[in-house]
This record gives structure tokens, C-alpha cells and sequence, in this order.
């Protein structure tokens, strides 16, 4: 093969070559009705290289926050307990695979407690259960999860083109220094 028909080659191959993306998927509560008019709402992050086994745990969970306004008005901040049991997911969406339950369950220092169940039905408003302790209070009710990726940005590199194009050049200024 001659210099020309590689570096024809690697040009073309490098200039097929995305950059690497790297994003998370986020899970939003919000609960949709209460037994005593409280409520509950947090969301959580998630990295996608973490759900490539297919499996949401509890180790996953980035950025846990979720808040229970109770029915006097008085609010509640948890921070993450568990997810429990670990979760069968869609590896590509995060969307919990059909058949399964889950629940997220934050704790409170000084011993109440959020949970909301996460399930593929949980996605349909009033289709998660939620209950929550907090303050000396306690509600429960029905909510929903929205479930979805972040804005994916590409992790910067530089462009397959660009690294051809100076591959060549570097080809070329040695090509000339030893003719």
C-alpha cells in the first residue's frame, strides 16, 4: 500500500470519528395528589456510563434531592437513603424495564423518611406511590417521574478532520526534510 493510499485512509477515517460523548439522565418527582395536602418533589442525576450493566443502584445516584412540603407548609430536605431493590433499566433511556418495582428512599437527620416508588408505570401522572415523615408530620399520595437525558455536550476533543489534517501536514513537512 502506498504513503498516498494511507494517508487517504487515515484521512477518512479520522474524519468519520465523532468526539466522545459523555451525559447523564435525570429522574424528576412530582407528586400529583395527597391524602392530607402535602407534597413531595426532588429529582436525582444519574451518569449513563453507570447504567451500561442495565441497573440502577444506589451508587449511582448523583445530586439526590428531594423536599417534602407538608400540609401546615413546613418543608423537609432528605438526602439519599437507598434505591431499593437495585433496578432493571433501559441502559440506553433509564426507564425502569417493565415487571419490576423500585422505590428511592431519602432519609432525614432526625429520623423521618421520603420514599417514592419508581417502576415503568411511574411514569403516568398518579402512577408512583409516594409517602413521607418529616418534621413531625406525615403525608402520602400519587406522583410521576419524568425520566430523561441531560443536554448531551460533546467532551472536548478535536474533530476527526482536524486531527488529519495535522497528521498530514506533519507527514508532509517530514516527507520534505528527507527529499
Amino acid at each position: 500500500m502506498t504513503h498516498a493510499v494511507r494517508l487517504v485512509a487515515c484521512l477518512a477515517l479520522l474524519a468519520a470519528a465523532s468526539p466522545a460523548r459523555a451525559g447523564f439522565i435525570t429522574y424528576a418527582f412530582t407528586s400529583d395528589s395527597s391524602d392530607s395536602g402535602g407534597s413531595l418533589a426532588g429529582s436525582f442525576r444519574v451518569d449513563t456510563a453507570d447504567l451500561l450493566d442495565g441497573i440502577l443502584s444506589t451508587g449511582d445516584v448523583r445530586d439526590y434531592q428531594f423536599t417534602f412540603t407538608d400540609p401546615s407548609g413546613g418543608t423537609t430536605a432528605y438526602a439519599l437513603g437507598d434505591v431499593l431493590p437495585d433496578l432493571p433499566v433501559d441502559p440506553a433511556t433509564g426507564i425502569p424495564l417493565a415487571g419490576f418495582d423500585g422505590f428511592v428512599l431519602g432519609d432525614e437527620v432526625g429520623g423521618g423518611a421520603a420514599q417514592a416508588f419508581l417502576t415503568s408505570e411511574a411514569l403516568t401522572p398518579g402512577g408512583s406511590f409516594w409517602v413521607a415523615v418529616g418534621g413531625g408530620e406525615a403525608d402520602a399520595g400519587f406522583g410521576h417521574w419524568e425520566i430523561g437525558p441531560e443536554a448531551v455536550s460533546p467532551v472536548p476533543a478535536p474533530a476527526g478532520l482536524v486531527l488529519g489534517l495535522v497528521g498530514a501536514g506533519c507527514l508532509a513537512v517530514r516527507g520534505q526534510r528527507r527529499g
